[in-house]
């Protein structure tokens, strides 16, 4: 998977090894039967109750997904948990993200002015004015088509270059939301990257699947908004959506995020996912739960992406490269959250 992407810390990707499921009780598991589903060794969970940040590797369920668990302890209540997490707060604490707009469920204009093209970006930018299909970003073939004909007449070299290939991206980006918000994941139109088609509603379905059996037993109204969105929506689900810009490889990446969120006395559970990727990896799903203990809250993080790059003859080594990263990157975001509760 290449470098220390930040492109996993966003968190990303399903209590997914919350499996065997029972018939569903009314109540949130307990801390113990969690652990106990991640496969938490004895010494790990001495270790989570000491405060340390804990993370275990999951069982794939493709040979293109790369998952982890991250466990921690929080000394906040669980009621300002949920208000700090439905504001976005999570996202805020990622450092690795340079820049985030919230996005109304219609949104305008407005809520995309900020997604742009800085002079930073410059090569960035260049690269999409000169794209033509291949495995430099994430698109369509309609796409990338319609991207060349709006900035056929623009030159690298004009003033408003960046201006121009901002816009004209940004306006991509709107169908794509626009899309998934009317249809979900069945929205979602395929990646085109070179000769291939990469498939991100089948990916965050397969994260989905490997989240059923759990959510299905403790939380049945939560799994069916989030399996079936956007109809069957529970009034005590609440869906944001954010555009985020991050590094990933070394280069400026757009990405966007919808969070379902449901908490009250006994939990919080979140699920985040990244439907659009601008490039490089296709798509990443987090389902986090939080539940009360006696000094706070434990938090607990399953953390999934898809990438073809950890696929071919070094998928051995990538994977385990891969699966060390997102460990990395998952104890560096906790780290990060910890610092962030306690200023």
């Amino acid at each position: 998977m290449g470098s220390r992407h930040n492109t996993m810390v966003t968190v990303a990707a399903a209590l997914a090894a919350l499996a065997l499921a029972a018939p569903a009780p009314a109540a949130a598991p307990s801390i113990e039967e969690v652990m106990s589903r991640l496969g938490y060794t004895a010494e790990q969970r001495e270790a989570l109750k000491a405060g340390k940040i804990v993370t275990t590797d999951i069982e794939r369920a493709r040979g293109d997904q790369l998952i982890a668990a991250a466990g921690m302890r929080l000394p906040v209540d669980i009621g300002t948990l949920f208000d700090n997490v439905a504001k976005g707060s999570g996202l805020e604490a990622d450092p690795g993200i340079a820049a985030i707009g919230t996005l109304d469920p219609d949104p305008g204009a407005a809520d995309w002015e900020n997604l742009r093209f800085t002079e930073q970006d410059r090569r960035e930018a260049e690269k999409l004015l000169a794209y033509r299909g291949g495995d430099d970003f994430n698109l369509h073939g309609d796409e990338t088509e319609a991207l060349r004909d709006r900035l056929k007449s623009v030159s690298p070299r004009a003033p408003d270059m960046l201006d121009k290939v901002s816009v004209a991206y940004r306006d991509l980006l709107a169908g794509r939301f626009a899309a998934y918000r009317k249809s979900g994941l069945a929205g979602i139109v395929p990646y085109q990257r070179g000769g291939d088609s990469l498939h991100p509603a089948k990916e965050l379905g397969a994260v989905a699947d490997q989240t059923e059996p759990f959510l299905t037993e403790f939380f049945p109204e939560f799994w069916t908004a989030f399996s079936s969105f956007p109809a069957s929506q529970t009034p005590g689900a609440v869906n944001k959506f954010y555009w985020i810009k991050r590094a990933v490889e070394g280069r400026p990446c757009f990405i966007l995020v919808h969070e379902m969120i449901a908490g009250g006395d006994s939990h919080v559970l979140l699920t985040r996912r990244e439907f659009f990727v601008g490039h490089t990896y296709e798509s990443l799903q987090v389902v986090a739960l939080a539940l009360p203990a006696d000094d706070g809250v434990a938090v607990f993080y399953v953390n999934a992406a898809f990438t073809e790059q950890i696929t071919g003859f070094f998928s051995g080594v990538a994977e385990s490269v891969g699966q060390g990263r997102m460990k990395d990157d998952l104890a560096a975001y906790f780290t990060a959250v910890k610092q962030q509760q306690a200023d």
